[in-house]
Protein backbone atom coordinates (compact mmCIF):
# COMPACT_ATOMS: atom_id res chain seq x y z
CA UNK A 1 0.00 0.00 0.00
CA UNK A 2 1.30 3.40 -0.90
CA UNK A 3 2.49 5.29 2.16
CA UNK A 4 0.80 8.43 0.86
CA UNK A 5 -2.52 6.86 1.76
CA UNK A 6 -1.55 5.57 5.20
CA UNK A 7 -3.56 8.08 7.18
CA UNK A 8 -6.73 6.61 5.69
CA UNK A 9 -6.01 3.08 6.77
CA UNK A 10 -7.40 2.00 10.08
CA UNK A 11 -7.71 5.15 12.08
CA UNK A 12 -11.34 6.13 11.91
CA UNK A 13 -13.73 6.31 14.84
CA UNK A 14 -17.37 7.17 15.43
CA UNK A 15 -18.69 10.66 16.02
CA UNK A 16 -19.87 11.69 19.49
CA UNK A 17 -23.41 11.39 18.19
CA UNK A 18 -22.67 7.88 16.97
CA UNK A 19 -21.69 6.88 20.50
CA UNK A 20 -24.30 8.87 22.37
CA UNK A 21 -27.32 7.62 20.46
CA UNK A 22 -26.54 3.94 21.00
CA UNK A 23 -28.68 2.58 23.82
CA UNK A 24 -27.41 -0.01 26.24
CA UNK A 25 -29.39 -2.77 24.60
CA UNK A 26 -29.30 -1.42 21.05
CA UNK A 27 -31.49 -2.43 18.14
CA UNK A 28 -32.20 -6.09 17.54
CA UNK A 29 -30.78 -7.77 14.43
CA UNK A 30 -33.28 -7.86 11.59
CA UNK A 31 -35.14 -11.11 11.07
CA UNK A 32 -34.49 -11.16 7.32
CA UNK A 33 -30.78 -11.91 7.66
CA UNK A 34 -29.80 -15.44 6.71
CA UNK A 35 -26.67 -17.56 6.34
CA UNK A 36 -26.34 -19.56 3.13
CA UNK A 37 -23.61 -22.27 2.93
CA UNK A 38 -21.47 -22.09 -0.19
CA UNK A 39 -17.97 -22.43 -1.65
CA UNK A 40 -15.08 -20.51 -0.19
CA UNK A 41 -13.70 -17.55 -2.17
CA UNK A 42 -10.59 -18.15 -4.23
CA UNK A 43 -7.92 -16.65 -1.99
CA UNK A 44 -4.11 -16.70 -2.36
CA UNK A 45 -4.04 -19.29 0.43
CA UNK A 46 -6.97 -21.73 0.48
CA UNK A 47 -9.42 -21.22 3.34
CA UNK A 48 -8.92 -24.12 5.81
CA UNK A 49 -12.58 -24.47 6.68
CA UNK A 50 -16.14 -24.22 5.42
CA UNK A 51 -17.72 -21.10 3.98
CA UNK A 52 -20.91 -19.40 2.93
CA UNK A 53 -22.35 -15.94 2.93
CA UNK A 54 -24.53 -13.81 5.16
CA UNK A 55 -27.35 -12.00 3.40
CA UNK A 56 -28.48 -8.81 5.15
CA UNK A 57 -30.33 -5.61 4.25
CA UNK A 58 -28.08 -2.95 2.79
CA UNK A 59 -29.81 -0.24 4.84
CA UNK A 60 -31.76 -1.38 7.87
CA UNK A 61 -33.55 1.97 8.12
CA UNK A 62 -35.18 1.35 4.74
CA UNK A 63 -37.37 -1.77 4.92
CA UNK A 64 -37.86 -3.51 1.63
CA UNK A 65 -34.57 -2.27 0.19
CA UNK A 66 -31.98 -4.42 -1.51
CA UNK A 67 -29.83 -6.97 0.28
CA UNK A 68 -26.06 -7.46 0.26
CA UNK A 69 -23.86 -10.52 0.72
CA UNK A 70 -20.90 -10.92 3.07
CA UNK A 71 -18.52 -13.87 2.72
CA UNK A 72 -18.08 -15.99 5.87
CA UNK A 73 -15.48 -18.63 6.76
CA UNK A 74 -15.59 -20.99 9.74
CA UNK A 75 -12.20 -22.47 10.59
CA UNK A 76 -12.21 -25.40 13.03
CA UNK A 77 -10.23 -25.31 16.24
CA UNK A 78 -6.90 -27.13 16.41
CA UNK A 79 -7.79 -28.69 19.75
CA UNK A 80 -9.74 -31.98 19.59
CA UNK A 81 -11.86 -30.68 22.47
CA UNK A 82 -12.56 -27.03 21.59
CA UNK A 83 -14.59 -24.61 23.64
CA UNK A 84 -18.22 -24.21 22.69
CA UNK A 85 -17.88 -20.46 22.24
CA UNK A 86 -16.01 -19.56 19.01
CA UNK A 87 -13.95 -16.46 18.24
CA UNK A 88 -15.15 -13.97 15.61
CA UNK A 89 -12.53 -11.72 14.01
CA UNK A 90 -13.09 -8.07 13.04
CA UNK A 91 -10.51 -6.76 10.59
CA UNK A 92 -8.97 -3.30 10.35
CA UNK A 93 -9.26 -0.52 7.81
CA UNK A 94 -12.06 0.26 7.45
CA UNK A 95 -11.77 -1.40 4.07
CA UNK A 96 -9.26 -4.15 4.82
CA UNK A 97 -9.55 -7.71 3.53
CA UNK A 98 -10.50 -9.93 6.48
CA UNK A 99 -9.81 -13.11 4.48
CA UNK A 100 -6.34 -11.78 3.70
CA UNK A 101 -5.70 -11.50 7.45
CA UNK A 102 -6.72 -15.10 8.01
CA UNK A 103 -3.24 -16.69 7.70
CA UNK A 104 -1.89 -14.22 10.27
CA UNK A 105 -4.77 -14.80 12.69
CA UNK A 106 -4.49 -18.58 12.35
CA UNK A 107 -0.70 -18.38 12.63
CA UNK A 108 -1.13 -16.49 15.90
CA UNK A 109 -3.12 -19.42 17.29
CA UNK A 110 -6.46 -17.66 17.63
CA UNK A 111 -8.19 -20.93 16.67
CA UNK A 112 -6.10 -23.07 19.00
CA UNK A 113 -8.91 -23.85 21.45
CA UNK A 114 -11.97 -22.50 19.65
CA UNK A 115 -13.41 -22.33 16.17
CA UNK A 116 -12.57 -19.11 14.32
CA UNK A 117 -15.20 -17.20 12.34
CA UNK A 118 -14.13 -14.61 9.78
CA UNK A 119 -16.57 -12.41 7.88
CA UNK A 120 -15.82 -9.81 5.25
CA UNK A 121 -17.18 -6.45 6.36
CA UNK A 122 -19.76 -4.86 4.10
CA UNK A 123 -18.24 -3.33 1.00
CA UNK A 124 -14.90 -5.14 1.28
CA UNK A 125 -13.23 -7.78 -0.87
CA UNK A 126 -15.38 -10.92 -1.34
CA UNK A 127 -18.51 -9.00 -0.28
CA UNK A 128 -21.18 -7.98 -2.75
CA UNK A 129 -21.11 -5.15 -3.56
CA UNK A 130 -17.40 -4.53 -3.28
CA UNK A 131 -16.54 -0.86 -2.71
CA UNK A 132 -13.06 -1.12 -4.20
CA UNK A 133 -11.72 1.97 -5.96
CA UNK A 134 -9.29 1.14 -8.78
CA UNK A 135 -9.24 4.88 -9.47
CA UNK A 136 -7.59 5.50 -6.09
CA UNK A 137 -5.26 2.53 -6.45
CA UNK A 138 -4.02 3.93 -9.76
CA UNK A 139 -3.53 7.34 -8.14
CA UNK A 140 -1.32 5.75 -5.48
CA UNK A 141 0.74 4.09 -8.19
CA UNK A 142 1.28 7.47 -9.87
CA UNK A 143 1.92 9.29 -6.59
CA UNK A 144 5.35 7.73 -6.02
CA UNK A 145 6.62 10.11 -8.69
CA UNK A 146 4.86 13.18 -7.22
CA UNK A 147 5.53 15.55 -4.36
CA UNK A 148 3.78 14.10 -1.34
CA UNK A 149 2.26 17.34 -0.05
CA UNK A 150 1.95 19.34 -3.26
CA UNK A 151 -1.46 20.90 -3.91
CA UNK A 152 -1.51 19.31 -7.36
CA UNK A 153 -1.06 15.86 -5.77
CA UNK A 154 -4.00 16.55 -3.48
CA UNK A 155 -6.18 17.56 -6.41
CA UNK A 156 -5.37 14.29 -8.19
CA UNK A 157 -6.40 12.31 -5.11
CA UNK A 158 -9.65 14.27 -4.81
CA UNK A 159 -10.38 13.67 -8.51
CA UNK A 160 -9.76 9.93 -8.20
CA UNK A 161 -11.92 9.73 -5.09
CA UNK A 162 -14.78 11.58 -6.76
CA UNK A 163 -14.58 9.29 -9.78
CA UNK A 164 -14.94 6.26 -7.53
CA UNK A 165 -17.75 7.82 -5.55
CA UNK A 166 -19.69 8.73 -8.68
CA UNK A 167 -19.22 5.26 -10.16
CA UNK A 168 -20.44 3.47 -7.01
CA UNK A 169 -23.41 5.79 -6.61
CA UNK A 170 -24.25 5.27 -10.29
CA UNK A 171 -24.35 1.51 -9.64
CA UNK A 172 -27.04 2.08 -7.02
CA UNK A 173 -24.84 1.58 -3.95
CA UNK A 174 -26.37 3.33 -0.91
CA UNK A 175 -23.11 4.76 0.42
CA UNK A 176 -24.83 6.10 3.55
CA UNK A 177 -25.35 2.49 4.68
CA UNK A 178 -21.64 1.67 4.79
CA UNK A 179 -20.79 2.71 8.35
CA UNK A 180 -19.81 1.24 11.69
CA UNK A 181 -23.37 1.01 13.00
CA UNK A 182 -24.54 -1.16 10.10
CA UNK A 183 -21.28 -3.07 10.21
CA UNK A 184 -21.87 -3.96 13.87
CA UNK A 185 -25.45 -5.04 13.12
CA UNK A 186 -24.10 -7.41 10.45
CA UNK A 187 -22.07 -9.27 13.08
CA UNK A 188 -25.05 -9.41 15.43
CA UNK A 189 -27.07 -10.92 12.59
CA UNK A 190 -24.27 -13.40 11.85
CA UNK A 191 -24.28 -14.78 15.40
CA UNK A 192 -28.03 -15.27 15.28
CA UNK A 193 -28.01 -16.75 11.78
CA UNK A 194 -25.34 -19.31 12.76
CA UNK A 195 -27.28 -20.28 15.89
CA UNK A 196 -24.39 -19.41 18.20
CA UNK A 197 -25.48 -18.74 21.80
CA UNK A 198 -22.39 -16.73 22.69
CA UNK A 199 -18.97 -16.03 21.23
CA UNK A 200 -15.73 -14.10 21.77
CA UNK A 201 -14.91 -11.02 19.70
CA UNK A 202 -11.38 -10.12 18.56
CA UNK A 203 -11.03 -6.71 16.90
CA UNK A 204 -7.86 -5.32 15.35
CA UNK A 205 -7.22 -1.61 14.52
CA UNK A 206 -10.51 -0.25 13.11
CA UNK A 207 -11.93 -3.59 14.23
CA UNK A 208 -11.55 -2.36 17.82
CA UNK A 209 -13.86 0.59 17.12
CA UNK A 210 -16.22 -1.83 15.40
CA UNK A 211 -15.97 -4.29 18.29
CA UNK A 212 -16.71 -1.62 20.89
CA UNK A 213 -19.66 -0.36 18.84
CA UNK A 214 -20.91 -3.94 18.57
CA UNK A 215 -20.57 -4.44 22.34
CA UNK A 216 -22.40 -1.20 23.03
CA UNK A 217 -25.29 -1.78 20.63
CA UNK A 218 -25.58 -5.60 20.60
CA UNK A 219 -24.24 -6.95 23.91
CA UNK A 220 -26.32 -10.11 23.75
CA UNK A 221 -24.24 -13.21 23.21
CA UNK A 222 -20.80 -11.62 23.74
CA UNK A 223 -18.69 -13.62 26.19
CA UNK A 224 -15.54 -11.51 25.82
CA UNK A 225 -14.04 -8.75 23.70
CA UNK A 226 -10.32 -8.42 22.89
CA UNK A 227 -9.17 -5.16 21.31
CA UNK A 228 -5.75 -5.01 19.66
CA UNK A 229 -4.11 -1.77 18.35
CA UNK A 230 -6.97 0.30 19.70
CA UNK A 231 -8.79 3.07 17.85
CA UNK A 232 -10.26 5.12 20.72
CA UNK A 233 -14.03 5.58 20.23
CA UNK A 234 -13.95 9.09 21.67
CA UNK A 235 -11.57 10.27 18.95
CA UNK A 236 -13.10 11.36 15.65
CA UNK A 237 -10.17 12.98 13.86
CA UNK A 238 -7.39 11.38 11.83
CA UNK A 239 -4.52 13.47 13.30
CA UNK A 240 -4.53 11.49 16.54
CA UNK A 241 -2.62 8.78 14.68
CA UNK A 242 0.46 10.95 14.50
CA UNK A 243 0.90 10.52 18.26
CA UNK A 244 0.98 6.77 17.68
CA UNK A 245 3.37 7.20 14.77
CA UNK A 246 5.73 9.31 16.87
CA UNK A 247 5.59 6.73 19.65
CA UNK A 248 6.52 3.95 17.23
CA UNK A 249 9.38 5.85 15.60
CA UNK A 250 10.74 6.93 18.99
CA UNK A 251 10.63 3.30 20.14
CA UNK A 252 12.90 2.33 17.24
CA UNK A 253 15.30 5.15 18.10
CA UNK A 254 15.27 4.19 21.82
CA UNK A 255 16.06 0.57 20.96
CA UNK A 256 19.09 1.71 18.98
CA UNK A 257 20.22 4.02 21.78
CA UNK A 258 20.01 1.12 24.26
CA UNK A 259 22.48 -0.96 22.23
CA UNK A 260 26.08 0.37 22.45
CA UNK A 261 27.04 -0.77 18.93
CA UNK A 262 23.98 0.87 17.35
CA UNK A 263 24.24 3.99 19.52
CA UNK A 264 27.89 4.53 18.65
CA UNK A 265 27.36 4.01 14.93
CA UNK A 266 24.10 5.98 14.64
CA UNK A 267 24.04 8.68 17.33
CA UNK A 268 21.04 10.98 17.74
CA UNK A 269 18.73 9.44 15.17
CA UNK A 270 15.92 11.81 16.09
CA UNK A 271 18.03 14.78 15.04
CA UNK A 272 19.09 12.98 11.85
CA UNK A 273 15.47 12.37 10.92
CA UNK A 274 14.48 15.99 11.54
CA UNK A 275 17.40 17.24 9.47
CA UNK A 276 16.58 14.93 6.57
CA UNK A 277 12.87 15.78 6.58
CA UNK A 278 13.66 19.50 6.44
CA UNK A 279 16.31 19.01 3.77
CA UNK A 280 14.03 16.95 1.54
CA UNK A 281 11.11 19.35 1.98
CA UNK A 282 13.34 22.18 0.78
CA UNK A 283 15.04 20.15 -1.95
CA UNK A 284 13.15 16.97 -2.93
CA UNK A 285 15.10 14.18 -4.57
CA UNK A 286 13.96 12.66 -7.84
CA UNK A 287 15.57 9.29 -8.51
CA UNK A 288 14.96 6.04 -10.36
CA UNK A 289 14.37 2.97 -8.20
CA UNK A 290 13.38 -0.61 -8.90
CA UNK A 291 10.29 -1.88 -7.07
CA UNK A 292 11.16 -4.64 -4.56
CA UNK A 293 9.07 -7.10 -6.55
CA UNK A 294 11.14 -6.51 -9.66
CA UNK A 295 10.40 -4.84 -12.94
CA UNK A 296 11.69 -1.72 -14.63
CA UNK A 297 12.92 1.16 -12.42
CA UNK A 298 10.33 3.86 -11.80
CA UNK A 299 10.53 7.56 -11.08
CA UNK A 300 10.45 8.24 -7.34
CA UNK A 301 10.17 11.59 -5.58
CA UNK A 302 11.45 11.71 -2.00
CA UNK A 303 10.39 14.75 0.01
CA UNK A 304 9.93 15.21 3.73
CA UNK A 305 6.33 14.00 3.75
CA UNK A 306 7.20 10.88 1.80
CA UNK A 307 10.09 10.09 4.16
CA UNK A 308 7.94 10.36 7.27
CA UNK A 309 5.14 8.28 5.74
CA UNK A 310 7.55 5.53 4.74
CA UNK A 311 8.58 5.28 8.40
CA UNK A 312 4.97 5.34 9.59
CA UNK A 313 4.07 2.58 7.13
CA UNK A 314 7.00 0.40 8.24
CA UNK A 315 8.02 0.35 4.60
CA UNK A 316 11.62 0.01 5.79
CA UNK A 317 11.94 -2.73 8.45
CA UNK A 318 12.54 -1.26 11.90
CA UNK A 319 15.88 -3.04 12.25
CA UNK A 320 17.12 -1.28 9.09
CA UNK A 321 15.85 2.23 9.90
CA UNK A 322 19.05 3.50 11.62
CA UNK A 323 21.22 2.43 8.68
CA UNK A 324 18.73 3.77 6.13
CA UNK A 325 18.64 7.21 7.79
CA UNK A 326 22.43 7.30 8.09
CA UNK A 327 22.83 6.37 4.41
CA UNK A 328 20.32 9.05 3.44
CA UNK A 329 22.23 11.65 5.44
CA UNK A 330 25.39 10.64 3.56
CA UNK A 331 23.81 10.94 0.13
CA UNK A 332 22.45 7.44 -0.45
CA UNK A 333 18.62 7.40 -0.53
CA UNK A 334 18.50 3.85 -1.93
CA UNK A 335 16.58 2.06 0.80
CA UNK A 336 13.89 4.70 1.08
CA UNK A 337 13.65 5.08 -2.70
CA UNK A 338 13.12 1.34 -3.18
CA UNK A 339 10.52 1.31 -0.42
CA UNK A 340 8.64 4.16 -2.09
CA UNK A 341 8.93 2.46 -5.48
CA UNK A 342 6.95 -0.47 -4.04
CA UNK A 343 3.87 1.74 -4.25
CA UNK A 344 4.19 1.87 -8.03
CA UNK A 345 2.86 -1.69 -8.33
CA UNK A 346 -0.21 -1.86 -6.05
CA UNK A 347 -2.77 -4.61 -6.13
CA UNK A 348 -5.69 -3.02 -7.96
CA UNK A 349 -9.13 -3.45 -6.41
CA UNK A 350 -8.13 -5.25 -3.21
CA UNK A 351 -8.67 -2.50 -0.64
CA UNK A 352 -12.21 -1.10 -0.23
CA UNK A 353 -11.49 2.63 -0.30
CA UNK A 354 -15.22 3.19 -0.75
CA UNK A 355 -15.88 1.84 2.75
CA UNK A 356 -12.98 3.87 4.14
CA UNK A 357 -14.35 7.08 2.72
CA UNK A 358 -17.97 6.33 3.64
CA UNK A 359 -17.01 5.73 7.27
CA UNK A 360 -14.82 8.85 7.30
CA UNK A 361 -17.51 11.07 5.81
CA UNK A 362 -20.36 9.80 8.02
CA UNK A 363 -18.50 9.46 11.29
Amino acid sequence: MAAVGLALLGVLAPTPGHAATASASGPRPVASARFVPGPCPRTPEPVPGRCGFLEVPENRSRPGGRTIRLAVAIIPAVSPKPGADPVVFMAGGPGGDAFGDMPFVIGAGVNRDRDLIVMTQRGTLYARPNLACPEIDRFYAESVGLRYDAASTGRRLVRATKQCRDRLAGQGVDLSAYNTTENAADFADLRTALGIRRWNVYGYSYGTDLGLTYLRRHPQGIRSLAIDSVVPPQIVSLPWTWDSAREGINAVFAACAAQPACRNRYPNLSRTLTQQVRRLEAHPLTVKAQPPGGGAPVKVVLDGGALVNLLVANAVPAVDVPAALDELAHGDPGRFARARAAGATPVIGEFAHGLTQSVACSE
